[in-house]
């Protein structure tokens, strides 16, 4: 007797843990933590967060070592030599190293490095004359600048906060898309449990009426073709019964290997409650959009990468001159120590110009192409906000009457159970024919159907409210304000 308990147990406590009871809230939860889909948008997510890391470090000083310890040299070379009036070659061979400490510093206003640097190189000659040089830099301030020329550091200003801001609300969307394609999965899997449900109390009502059916056809009150069309109804319930039993298996594995659960789970489903009646404001929404789209933030991106680029081709395509001018001190002697007694002042500046002068109209080309491309991206831009405004106009219309339609097909579905209920008692009393009864059981049909679509049609609805503005009006909750991007890892 206790063995049999036991194995009873084991098998009751392995149903427990393959079964899985999820609400809507739970697998969109799930979806947006745990799927494929989800990793592949935190990853896209964070490669634009360490690219904006990198931007701000670059803004930053920079202190770089370089080494060169060893350098051997052995070669034969051409000398003069004074005595023979001629040229000769001679072996020569050398050690060398060197070592430089550099300090950068970008300039953003105008485009210019800053630069401090100490170095220190080392030379030994071997041959007929052996003697060792050192010559020591021991501080040198340098800039180098374009004058009139494209300042890449001041659009990197602009646009990269741009793609950093865009990147941040596209994973928001992303995972509202997410939501989106979850729900989807949720009610394909919920449209089947619920079709099979009322297959199994078709069934139940068919075999009432079949049943009805032959006391009267006993009695002589209904034809034999109407009989067969009561057992008709009884075969079509339990087809249906068999067909939601197979679109269950296959909206399950959806559902499943979407979430990333156990491919052979059992999942039962608990549909959402009717959800409270909300306003939106289309002004509040209108306005929450253009702070939360990252569709216009992407275009606004296109718009400076295309003022960029104009920039670039005026000033590269006309006069520039370059600037490079260091001061500091150097000394070389035989000795360390005296490489670094009395330094002497070293100063260096050079100044480059590039002139156009003929090019066959290459750079009106270039100037006139990247004039239409920024015209092309204000195009675009003026088109995004009109389709991004109309499109959330109609959502917002489509919301509403999504919540009365859901109402109402609530209400079909509660009186076309009331009529079939009296249609029954209407037909075993002989009041009404078969064809009414099966009208009736149709409707009733229907209206079970109706109802979870409608559902889904709402949330749907409702989601894409949300995926537009980043705002859950129902709970007057901003995503982008409540969301915690230090947590995505």
């Amino acid at each position: 007797m206790k063995s049999r308990l036991l194995i009873l147990f084991l098998i009751l406590s392995q149903y427990a843990v393959a079964q899985h009871v999820y609400t809507l809230d739970d697998v969109i939860a799930i979806a947006q933590d745990s799927s494929l889909t989800a990793f592949k948008y935190k990853n896209m997510y964070l490669a634009s967060y360490w690219q904006f890391r990198n931007y701000k470090a670059d803004r930053l000083p920079s202190l770089s070592l370089n080494l060169t310890p060893v350098a051997y040299n052995r070669q034969l070379i051409s000398r003069y030599d004074s005595e023979s009036d001629m040229d000769v070659y001679r072996q020569q061979k050398s050690y060398s190293a060197n070592g430089s400490l550099t300090l950068s510093q970008n300039f953003t206003p105008i485009g210019g490095t800053f630069t401090i640097t100490t170095s220190l190189d080392y030379l030994r000659y071997f041959g007929a004359s052996t003697y060792n040089q050192f010559n020591a830099v021991p501080l040198s301030v340098g800039y180098a600048h374009t004058m009139f020329g494209y300042n890449k550091y001041k659009w990197e200003k602009k646009i990269e906060p741009i793609k950093f801001e865009k990147a941040k609300l596209q994973y928001l969307y992303n995972a509202e898309q997410i939501a989106t394609t979850a729900l989807t999965y949720f009610f394909n899997l919920a449209q089947a449990q619920y079709k099979l449900k009322n297959a199994k109390d078709q069934v139940e009502r068919c075999d009432t009426l079949y049943s009805m059916g032959l006391l009267k056809f006993n009695i002589a009150s209904i034809t034999k073709n109407d009989l067969r069309n009561l057992e008709l109804d009884v075969i079509t319930a339990k087809n249906s019964v068999y067909e939601a039993e197979v679109e269950i298996k296959k909206a399950s594995l959806s559902l499943a290997m979407f979430l990333g659960i156990d491919k052979n789970a059992e999942i039962e489903l608990v549909l959402p409650d009717n959800p409270e009646e909300f306003e939106v404001d289309v002004q509040k929404a209108l306005d929450l959009m253009n702070q939360n789209s990252y569709l216009i933030l992407e275009k606004l991106q296109s718009v400076t990468e295309a003022e960029q680029e104009l920039d670039m081709v005026k000033k590269q395509n006309r006069f520039t001159a370059s600037v490079n001018a260091s001061v500091g001190f150097n000394q070389q002697a035989e000795t360390l120590e005296d490489a670094y007694v009395d330094p002497l002042r070293r100063d260096v500046v050079s100044v480059s110009l590039m002139i156009p002068l003929l090019d066959w109209g290459v750079r009106k080309g270039q100037r006139n192409r990247a004039e239409n491309n920024l015209n092309i991206a204000l195009i675009d831009q003026e088109q995004n906000m009109q389709e991004l405004e109309q499109n959330l106009v109609v959502t917002i219309n489509e919301l509403k009457s999504r919540y009365f339609l859901l109402l109402s097909a609530q209400e079909s579905q509660r009186i076309a159970q009331e009529v079939y209920n009296e249609n029954v008692k209407r037909f075993q009393n002989g009041t009404i024919d078969i064809t009414a009864l099966s009208s009736s059981q149709q409707r009733l049909q229907t209206a079970l159907d109706s109802y979870v679509s409608s559902m889904y049609q709402y949330w749907l609805c409702y989601y894409s409210l949300r995926k537009q503005t980043l705002y859950d009006f129902s709970k007057n909750i901003s995503l982008s304000e409540e969301f915690d991007f230090n947590n995505i890892r």
